[in-house]
């Protein structure tokens, strides 16, 4: 402004150019008022000055101002001005409204301009549709991304590198190899060289997809094309190993590092740690971590993380907590799930004491505990039957400003389930559901367990029959734990009301597992029917149900107090056939049978009996109980699986 006030008194009239240069300044300077009053006293002239046509470039660089400063509307002002002096606009008079659009998320204002462009008579560049693409891989929009590349395209806008990698970019961040494969395919029919970026990008999404294959065959390609892959791409291949679990072939990748003279780098070592430690080899993963702080590299909270979730999750304790000690010596800050993984840990092994130090370190480091913190320290509670101390912790954290979720609910009523406190359950159900938490079948399972330990047989029943009304389908576990409640309460009429329920599979109910049969076997058995005992262990054995020694010695032992010596030996048999440990003595075992025969005078039956026990595995004594459903915990024998206990993480 001070050189073209000098033009004026110095008698040289400005020309389109010193105007330009002018408004090019205020558009750099983001003044678009300024801007706008330049481009007027072009048009209208001033006391000092005639009147110069400003042309496109002109009208661009205010155009440019407005946009720069959110003013759209003034931008499309001068655009229409443009039109209306005859001039007309330029792909960078719409691609500058186009990109701050872009820029500022507005991508359906974008691409409306776009359109606008291109009905004014004017071929959108490459530039301006790049500018959208970036926005849709910021948002990973690869739908709407792939439309806009068609258009591009359909309106033969000649796609250029940079162009493809941003496409390469959006499959890359979702796993779509095929799609990257198809982008590269294009890029060499349009004539387009792809270059280190193109591959390194796409090379991600092999990672993402866990794709070596697709990964080794990218390799051959790049290399096909005369590009040599750098660190970046073998430590891909290396995360691609970790991704697998297969350490073999991550120490194969490193060996081919050494070979094309690379040096390791944070990654490289950070990517060894991470596939030792997902092989359960935390030593060999410490290993790496000494010889990458050898090298001088710093691990990052997210590489110490990942060893010290491993190894708490092989118990460790003491290694877990050597390595925070390591963290805190090297000055990393560890994240919540680093604290998480070792309040878990200790949450498995019921350690309550431990568990809450973790949290209160945790606190102490200035690392905010969160809902997976609290819940973990509910849950090691539960594991300890410590049912007001896990009452506590969900006071404690919503004190904190923590809300509890599902996880923690679980893990509570789970507690009152092992303490056998049905109405403290069905309080913390009430809980939950004025909190607007919807109960998961863990949940339930976790309620009908604390009926069942609290022998309270119908309220077992109500809940299990309300869980398809509360829009929750009931699992095998849920039907098996009212069964063998109605079995512990020898009430074996009830129980196989419930297992004839399982196998009629009316109304999507699941079919019944090992335990329910042994359940009802073992009930009839101690009811002392041995006929319908027998009947549910052949029923049992007809469709491929895994039957327990302790059902067959229940069968036995049934026989045998209904004098039916000779039956109760058939059965004896039929339990060494099936590949089953007999019982030496206790009740329904090969001992008490012959003493049975013997006392009848049948000594010779006795005796052989006696024989086929040198002969035959056996097993120390029978179970009173049927063996655990799958993934049972330790909670008395209430059938009760793991996967409706406390954390809900099956």
């Amino acid at each position: 402004e001070g050189w073209l006030k000098k033009m004026r008194e110095e008698g040289t009239s400005p020309n389109v150019v010193s105007y330009s240069s002018v408004l090019h300044a205020c558009a750099k300077a983001s003044d678009a008022t300024r801007a706008e009053a330049w481009l007027k006293t072009m048009t209208d002239g001033d006391a000092s000055s005639d009147v110069t046509a400003p042309n496109a470039i002109c009208y661009n660089a205010v155009i440019h101002a407005c946009s720069k400063t959110d003013r759209i509307d003034r931008a499309a002002f001068w655009i229409e001005e443009m039109i209306k002096q005859g001039i007309q606009p330029t792909v960078n008079s719409y691609s500058t409204i186009i990109d701050k659009l872009a820029k500022t998320g507005d991508v359906e204002g974008a691409e409306k301009w776009l359109t606008r462009m291109a009905d004014a008579g004017v071929e959108a560049d490459v530039v301006s549709y790049n500018m959208i693409l970036s926005n849709y891989v910021k948002s990973g929009d690869a739908e709407r991304a792939t439309v806009l590349f068609d258009q591009m395209l359909a309106r033969k806008v000649a796609p250029n590198t940079v162009c493809f990698n941003l496409m390469i970019n959006i499959h890359a961040r979702g796993g779509d190899t095929a799609s990257i494969w198809k982008r590269l395919r294009e890029m060499r029919r349009c004539g387009v060289q792809a270059d280190k970026v193109s591959f390194n990008t796409a090379i991600k999404g092999f990672v993402k997809s866990a794709d070596m294959p697709g990964a080794e065959r990218l390799l051959q390609e790049m290399r096909a094309q005369g590009l040599q892959p750098d660190v970046f791409v073998f430590n891909a291949m290396l995360t691609v190993s970790a991704r697998l679990k297969d350490l073999g072939r991550a120490e194969k990748w490193l060996r081919r590092m050494e070979e094309e003279g690379l040096d390791l780098d944070a990654g490289s070592y950070s990517a060894m740690i991470d596939v030792c430690s997902q092989v359960g080899d935390t030593q060999r993963a410490e290993q790496w971590l000494k010889k990458m702080e050898a090298q001088g590299f710093q691990a990052s909270t997210t590489t110490f993380s990942i060893l010290v979730q491993a190894v708490a999750k092989l118990g460790d304790m003491a290694g877990a907590e050597r390595l925070l000690a390591r963290m805190e010596a090297g000055k990393v800050d560890a994240s919540s799930s680093t604290y998480n993984a070792l309040i878990s840990a200790c949450a498995k092994r019921g350690d309550i004491e431990r568990a809450e130090r973790w949290l209160t370190r945790m606190a102490t480091a200035g690392t905010l505990a969160d809902v997976a913190s609290y819940s973990a320290v509910v849950h090691a509670c539960a594991k300890a039957s410590d049912l007001p101390r896990a009452e506590r912790w969900v006071k404690t954290m919503e004190t904190a400003g923590i809300e509890a979720n599902v996880v923690t609910y679980n893990s509570v009523i789970n507690a009152c389930a092992r303490c056998g406190e049905a109405a403290r359950a069905e309080g913390w159900l009430e809980r939950m559901l004025a909190k607007g938490i919807a109960p998961c079948v863990l949940t339930f399972n976790s309620l009908i367990n604390a009926c069942a330990k609290a022998g309270d047989v119908a309220r077992a029943e109500r809940w299990l029959s309300a869980m398809p009304e509360r829009g929750v389908q009931p699992d095998d576990v849920s039907y098996s734990t009212v069964i063998h409640a109605c079995s512990m309460k020898q009430d074996p009429q009830r129980a196989e009301a419930w297992l004839e329920k399982m196998r009629s599979g009316v109304g999507g109910v699941v079919k019944p597992t090992a335990f329910c049969y042994n359940s009802v076997v073992q009930a009839w058995a101690r009811a002392g029917d041995a006929a319908r005992a027998a009947k549910w262990l052949t029923s049992a054995a007809n469709v491929d149900v895994e039957v327990t020694a302790a059902s067959f010695s229940a069968v036995v032992a049934a026989y045998m107090r209904s004098s039916g010596l000779a039956e109760a030996e058939r059965w004896l048999h039929r339990m060494i056939a099936a590949g089953l440990p007999v019982p030496l003595s206790g009740s329904g075992s090969i001992e008490s049978l012959a003493s049975a025969w013997e006392h009848r005078g049948e000594k010779a039956r006795a005796s052989a009996l006696r024989k086929l026990g040198t002969e035959v595995p056996v097993s120390s004594g029978a179970s009173s109980r049927p063996s655990r459903q799958r993934g049972g915990g330790g909670n008395g024998g209430s059938g009760y699986s793991g996967r409706g206990g406390a954390s809900g993480r099956a």
